[in-house]
């Protein structure tokens, strides 16, 4: 299942492309690609069995520093619960707590972000569905964390028998690929690079989209739409992962201060990625088969 989820208040906007992999042929069959609102969208991902992998556009957590900041029962710790305290806060006091926040020590990156090309802050300003995304992408993954669902790299609460629920970013996943990534959702070009999109992914990604024309027109439409099938196609990479190979896992290599603009929470330099990574979230960017190797460590 691939998502791309919208955060705004009138709970539209969402995407879900649902499908069946044949992990023999490595091939996927698109069941369904629509929009959904957010309550179906978290029954649906509760319904899933642990065989299932899902990859969900929004930020799972925010910077560390910002969390101790806007949450006064936080302290610290894993990211379920941050989601615990996101679940009780309603989005304009989010909203004015980040604007508080950036005021006095800016947009900073979580510890991962710093190894996605072109990854914003999830608190970044200009992008005004940025926020909402994140807040409300919090709050549903704490109903999912406590219904058994996996989210790595956590290995505790929310580490259960359900599905695995993967952040990915569809602009990052295109960029591995060597597909637009840029221009593909407004512009002059959008709709050219859209159909390089779609004519060049299944070959690239490794993944065969068995009945992806059947989906062409919805793709053309709505960028929302094929961010929802790229983001599948990530998910059938994972549920296919031979290896370390597929994607950048986080390691034990210690977080250090990145210096310039970008800038990360002073609580997470020292810790190891996969620590930052169990605070802060991790997005995971697939290559392609024939670039896989090693495990980026």
């Amino acid at each position: 299942m691939g998502v791309d989820f919208s955060g705004g208040a009138g709970d539209a906007h969402t995407w879900a492309a649902g499908g069946r992999l044949d992990t023999a042929a490595q091939s996927l069959t698109l069941l369904s690609c629509q929009p959904v609102a957010r309550n179906e969208l978290a029954a649906r991902l509760r319904d899933l069995d642990d065989a299932a992998v899902a990859a969900l556009d929004f930020p799972f957590s925010v910077p560390a520093a910002f969390a101790e900041y806007a949450f006064a029962e936080y302290r610290g710790g894993e990211m379920p619960g941050l989601w615990r305290a996101a679940a009780a806060m309603e989005l304009a006091e989010f909203a004015a707590r980040r604007d508080a926040f950036v005021r006095e020590y800016g947009e900073l990156l979580r510890a991962g972000d710093l190894y996605v090309p072109g990854c914003y802050s999830c608190l970044h300003r200009a992008n005004p569905n940025m926020l909402p995304m994140t807040l409300r992408g919090m709050q549903l993954l704490d109903g999912l964390g406590a219904a058994g669902c996996r989210v790595p790299p956590l290995d505790g609460p929310g580490a259960g028998g359900g599905a695995a629920l993967l952040e990915v970013m569809p602009g990052a996943v295109l960029r591995s690929f060597g597909l637009p990534h840029k221009g593909y959702k407004g512009g002059r070009n959008a709709f050219d690079n859209r159909r390089k999109i779609l004519r060049e992914l299944p070959q690239i990604s490794g993944v065969k989209v068995v009945n992806l024309g059947d989906f062409r027109d919805e793709c053309m439409f709505s960028d929302d739409a094929l961010d929802a099938i790229v983001a599948a196609v990530a998910a059938a990479l994972w549920a296919l992962d031979d290896g370390p190979g597929r994607f950048r896992h986080p390691g034990g290599r210690r977080v250090a201060a990145p210096g310039g603009k970008r800038q990360v929470s002073p609580q997470i330099i020292g810790l190891t990625e996969l620590e930052a990574a169990q605070r802060e979230g991790w997005i995971y960017v697939p290559t392609p088969p024939q670039a896989a190797g090693g495990n980026g460590e």
